[in-house]
């Protein structure tokens, strides 16, 4: 048998699914000749699906040195690199396919898919365009390229793509969702509901679109619908932090009746300190003979040990003995809460009086006036925080109202600007001093306001009673609802909405406005103070 038979059988092999005959056929021809790059290709593929991934690249590489035009070997090596995560090197071998043969339109899909996981969004964007136009009746290439089109703010063309998909194949569920998060974002939210609907519809599975119209109908105060739809999070995949296992039962809301309770941490620092309002109306309930426990992040953990009847762990250590466990967010389902029986009594956690009284007299000596708090930037890692981010320079028109004096309790890699404010408006700057949220609290007890934009620093203020203005996209995180400038959840609480997408100027005239009406009753309230004669004490 010549080299070429063995080949065309072991090609035979493969193809019926005998895939041990195939590989010892194969790794034969190799032995025979060590340049037979079909044969190198193949064994790579039939490696690659016995997990032996290393020795598959290997195998496509060596193919390629020996035929560089190999479009297979280089889309072999490309969907390898792919599933081991790869992303950077599975890119360059699917952009060298393409290279070769430019009108590969799952080819140029995959390596759109690529560049818009590395965030190289121009590139995604011309390589799907050039997928569309190849196949402009593929339902999946107008989905990924609405997708791209979508993660680079481009909602409008975003939601034709999403569109277009569906007309192709109305049962696409994903292009549907998809759909759903692209309308939402531009305020369209009866819409966005109807269109996650039908995703889930299609496929009752689809976690993503459960989880997409929970938050929309949290949004729009459908509180009942919303957290039940809420516990699909876990499913969904895409949380900051993992569903934990225990081998203690989930609390189903269930009477406490002494039970010892774990509520542990999810999510980022303002859905706990939103939610922990929770615990001591469990405390309550659990008595004497019960414990309320709380796992957290070690920097919330200082201003969270304030919460009444909680006992505080933080993540990493030892837990405590415990007979039932529960997500923090998942408290709201249990409790049954309704827009009209949100528990917003405030405040519910309170500075250390050491580092308020530390804090105070810094304060003191540094600020006078009305002094504001003030924080531009959010956790750059959140997925809306392009939308929810300022930046410090609007600030400026603050600094200049007579009488206030603003104050940096920014964190974060942004924080440094307070050091150099853009123009050199003037800025008292605490933030390099600030070690966690217990400092911060402290601080907030000696600030008449605060004004930020919507992070953890918003749900620590409305925790603590403080007065704080917040600054709110024009799509907004479900928390704040629609058309309102107060809040439920916080009520010394004011929300300044955006009027536009991507535009903030409206808000900040708004803000300036109130802010210069505050400053002078503060200015007649001082003066009024002075002006109050002393009396005198009788003998």
């Amino acid at each position: 048998m010549t080299i070429e038979q063995a080949f065309t059988t072991a090609v035979q092999f493969q193809q019926s699914g005998r895939a041990d005959e195939a590989c010892r056929l194969y790794e034969r021809i190799i032995a025979q000749d060590r340049t037979f790059a079909p044969a190198i290709n193949n064994l790579g593929l039939l490696y690659a699906d016995r997990g032996r991934t290393a020795e598959a690249a290997a195998l496509f590489r060596r193919a390629l040195m020996l035929t560089p035009a190999a479009l297979n070997s280089w889309n072999n090596l490309g969907s390898l690199l792919y599933r081991l995560g790869r992303r950077g090197e599975a890119a360059t071998a699917y952009r060298a396919s393409a290279r070769l043969k430019p009108d590969q339109p799952a080819v140029l899909n995959e390596l759109g898919i690529l560049l818009e996981g590395l965030q190289r969004l121009d590139e995604a964007e011309e390589v799907f365009g050039r997928a569309v136009a190849l196949v402009p009746d593929e339902a999946e290439y107008a989905n990924n390229h609405g997708a791209l089109l979508r993660m680079a703010h481009r909602l409008d063309e975003a939601a034709v793509r999403f569109r277009r998909a569906i007309a192709l194949n109305p049962q696409h569920s994903g292009a549907y969702s998809n759909l759903g998060s692209t309308v939402k974002d531009r305020g369209a939210f009866w819409e966005a509901l109807l269109a996650f609907r039908r995703a889930r519809t299609l496929d009752p599975a689809f976690a993503g679109a459960h989880w997409n119209e929970s938050l929309v109908r949290l949004l729009i105060g459908d509180f009942v619908e919303g957290w039940r739809r809420y516990e699909w999070r876990w499913k969904h995949g895409r949380l900051p932090s993992p569903q934990r296992s225990f081998v203690q039962p989930r609390w189903d809301g269930s009477a406490l009746q002494g039970r010892r309770l774990l509520v542990y941490w999810e999510q980022g620092f303002g859905d706990v300190l939103q939610f922990v309002r929770y615990l001591p109306l469990l405390a309550r309930e659990a008595g004497e003979q019960g414990r309320i426990f709380l796992e957290c992040q070690h920097t919330l953990a200082p201003v969270l040990r304030s919460l009444p009847g909680v006992t505080v762990v933080e993540t990493g250590g030892p837990l405590p003995d415990f007979d039932v466990q529960i997500p923090v967010m998942s408290l709201p389902l249990l409790f049954g809460t309704r827009l009209e029986t949100v528990p917003s009594r405030v405040p519910y956690l309170s500075a250390e009086p050491a580092l308020v009284a530390r804090w105070a007299e810094r304060l003191r000596a540094a600020a006078g006036g009305l002094k504001v708090g003030i924080v531009w930037a959010g956790s750059p890692t959140h997925g809306n925080d392009r939308n929810r981010s300022i930046g410090l320079a609007p600030f400026a028109r603050l600094a200049a109202i007579p009488g206030v004096t603003l104050v940096s309790i920014q964190k974060g890699p942004t924080e440094g600007l307070a050091a150099d404010p853009p123009g050199g408006f003037p800025i008292l700057n605490l933030s390099p001093d600030i070690r966690d949220f217990a400092d911060t609290a402290a601080i907030m007890a000696g600030l008449d306001l605060v004004i930020c934009v919507d992070t953890s620093v918003a749900h620590l203020a409305g925790a603590l009673g403080v007065p704080v203005w917040v600054f709110i996209p024009f799509a907004p995180d479900w928390r704040w609802m629609l058309d309102r400038e107060d809040s439920p959840w916080y009520p010394t609480m004011r929300l300044f909405r955006q009027s536009a997408p991507g535009r903030w100027d409206d808000a900040i005239d708004r803000i300036e406005d109130a802010l210069r009406h505050r400053a002078s009753d503060h200015r007649a309230d001082e003066g009024a103070a002075q002006d109050m004669p002393v009396q005198g004490v009788e003998a």
